[in-house]
């Protein structure tokens, strides 16, 4: 497979952040034409590199996008509801998660995750029931709800 001018550009932009320059990344994937912007690489690298200077409104659109994406997975409505966590619109961040395919459900961490927004919209015995799920899916997280000031009250019953 011959290199193209995208594996060019992507593998630019991949080393500019490696390089710790997530601007010169943004501003190289930004050079390609319209069609290649919608790829799912540069997506995710567009997700990475705003959430990692911050920019969590661009960060959610490429969320967005990524979960128009046939086949798109919990982790990527996890991502996007926490995108928007960050703006501070967690009814948003509930509704994201609610959009996910069926078989999230039997995620633990979008369980967690879901159980977190109700807890902070004030929906308690949602929450508790979703902890409770998350934890029966992966007795991991029982220590991250335990340090979750939202969450650790409802692991008491």
């Amino acid at each position: 497979m011959p290199f193209t001018q995208f594996n060019r550009t992507l593998e630019a932009a991949i080393g500019y952040f490696e390089l710790g320059m997530a601007e010169e990344a943004l501003a190289e994937i930004d050079t390609l034409p319209p069609a290649d912007q919608a790829e799912e690489e540069v997506l995710e690298l567009r997700l990475v590199l705003n959430q990692h200077l911050g920019r969590w409104e661009p960060a959610a659109e490429a969320c967005a996008r990524l979960c128009r994406v046939k086949g798109a997975d919990a982790d990527r409505f996890i991502a996007w509801g926490c995108c928007l966590y960050e703006l501070g619109r967690i009814e948003e961040c509930r509704a994201v998660l609610l959009k996910a395919p069926a078989k999230a459900r039997m995620h633990g961490l979008w369980n967690f995750h879901l159980a977190c927004y109700e807890a902070l919209l004030g929906c308690l015995e949602e929450a508790r029931c979703h902890v409770h799920r998350a934890l029966s899916l992966d007795p991991a997280l029982r220590v991250m709800a335990e340090r979750n000031e939202n969450l650790a009250p409802l692991l008491k019953d």
